[in-house]
């Protein structure tokens, strides 16, 4: 008697070379589904799995909202498959945010201003950062200084060029924001801002701009001519204004 032929015999690769001709979006619900259980379902067969899943909370997406109490009461989901699952949402949003957000190049001030908004959306108080950008003008880390009051933060120079080597680059950009008032430098601001300049070009790091913001307004100190210069080489501040 002929060994009956099992009908499930080679089908991981063939759906792997499914994915790598034709991509993952041209994929049926279950079959994607099913792709994605083969990574805490090393032997067994998914496609069952896949089709009980998605028979339980109605398409792919409403797999991966599932909690995880919910989608290991499907016979064949154990914590390792459930976490999996329950992780992926967050996962999408992690490489977004970070495609979107922290590797884009802010080359203009209206990028950076974007960007900058962004991190101080719904802040009462004032506070102050430090944007490290590298060669490309993209993020390469974003660190806060230190958190003020309604109406005032101060800048001490030893945490900005601390968080600027810590930065690990030689271009950085300072913002605080106004969340009570205008977007327009105090006398303070202007004068910690050249003392910064001063500090942060002692170690080689140059400050590309300081931006203050409001909710609906922001003020560039390097389009509004007030910010000062540090040359490298002589060691003299060079003011626009």
């Amino acid at each position: 008697m002929a060994e009956e032929k099992n009908p499930h015999a080679g089908h991981r690769k063939r759906m792997r070379d499914r994915v790598e001709q034709q991509g993952f979006a041209n994929l049926e619900p279950h079959e994607a589904l099913e792709l994605v259980l083969y990574f805490t379902n090393p032997r067994k067969n998914t496609n069952k799995l896949a089709h009980e899943l998605i028979d339980r909370f109605g398409d792919f997406a409403g797999v991966l909202e599932a909690s995880e109490a919910d989608l290991m009461t499907v016979d064949g989901v154990g914590p390792s498959t459930a976490r999996m699952l329950h992780l992926l949402p967050e996962i999408s949003r992690y490489y977004t945010k970070c495609r979107t957000q922290e590797r884009k190049s802010l080359k203009t001030t209206e990028q950076l201003t974007a960007y900058l908004a962004q991190q101080f959306e719904g802040a009462v108080q004032e506070r102050a950062l430090l944007l490290a950008l590298d060669s490309r003008s993209r993020v390469k880390a974003t660190l806060w200084l230190r958190d003020g009051t309604s109406d005032q933060v101060s800048f001490a120079i030893k945490d900005v060029v601390a968080a600027a080597l810590k930065g690990g680059t030689d271009s950085v950009v300072l913002c605080h924001n106004h969340p009570n008032g205008v977007a327009l430098p105090s006398r303070e601001d202007l004068q910690a801002t050249e003392n910064i300049v001063r500090a942060l070009g002692l170690v080689r790091v140059h400050l590309r701009d300081h931006i203050i913001l409001t909710e609906t307004e922001s003020f560039s100190m390097r389009e509004e001519n007030r910010l000062p210069f540090y040359d490298f080489a002589t060691g003299e501040m060079l003011r626009p204004y």
